[in-house]
């Protein structure tokens, strides 16, 4: 009877260690046993705990984004899943969001606030001589993705102080985007202007597993003359002045 009352004080001894050190549990010693299983994404400056941690650098691709805050709740790890709360901070770029994982693998993001720069999108132009100036903020109202691929996503997007530089320099009043799920499970939206500027933006948008497909007619406002001339390198010039534009890839090529 000893041994057994002795057996059971013993894991009651280890359980409480084992809850102190997973409750405090540094967060880098945790990064070097899962950095293997976070493909693209590698971290540098780590410190804090898994629960609530700081990274003084964070990057994807090779692509520095900037720094990294998260607070993880520990409750739905019961549950076998993660809610985590997460924020990303760079010199151009700032996003943030609640980020939930189940048991089941499927990642739901809701609340994600960003900004990036307008240059992130220049390969899917695959204009080399054309860079894009400004910034792209917005909104994803929600976000679900499945085995990798995003099956559910709406909300807003907005191209600020927006413009292009290379052969030739314009700058335009703000480009909008709104966008959400298809029935088809491929995600669609619509391209405009603000109509506060001298350039005229109508087009669409739709991005699937397979790739991306945008299309939109640009034309200047009172024949701006910076505008029009932009437009000579910009998709197809029509008789019209304006110019049609119409780009198809693959998702990758915008890392």
């Amino acid at each position: 009877m000893k041994a057994i009352k002795w057996f059971f004080i013993l894991l009651v001894i280890a359980l409480v260690v084992a809850g102190v050190v997973a409750w405090t549990l540094p967060a880098d010693v945790a990064y070097r046993h899962l950095a293997s299983r976070l493909g693209p994404v590698s971290l540098i400056g780590i410190r804090g705990t898994v629960w609530d941690g700081h990274a003084d650098g964070v990057s994807v691709f090779g692509r520095d984004l900037g720094e990294l805050d998260w607070r993880i709740d520990k409750a739905p790890l019961l549950m076998r899943s993660v809610h985590a709360d997460l924020r990303i901070r760079g010199a151009d770029i700032d996003t943030s969001g609640l980020l939930e994982r189940n048991a089941s693998g499927d990642i739901h993001a809701r609340d994600v606030r960003f900004r990036v720069p307008a240059s992130l999108f220049a390969p899917a132009l695959d204009v080399p001589s054309l860079k894009l100036l400004g910034s792209v903020s917005g909104t994803f109202s929600r976000l679900v993705m499945v085995d990798g691929l995003v099956t559910e996503a709406g909300g807003s997007a907005q191209w600020s102080d927006a413009g292009v530089s290379g052969t030739a320099e314009a700058r335009f009043s703000d480009i909008l985007a709104e966008f959400a799920t298809r029935p088809d499970g491929s995600i669609g939206g619509t391209l405009a202007d603000d109509g506060n500027g001298n350039l005229e933006v109508n087009g669409t948008f739709s991005i699937a597993a397979t790739g991306f497909q945008a299309e939109a007619f640009l034309s200047a406002r009172e024949n701006d003359p910076r505008i029009l001339e932009a437009l000579r390198y910009i998709g197809q010039p029509q008789a019209d002045g304006s110019s049609h534009l119409l780009i198809s890839g693959q998702l990758f090529r915008l890392y």
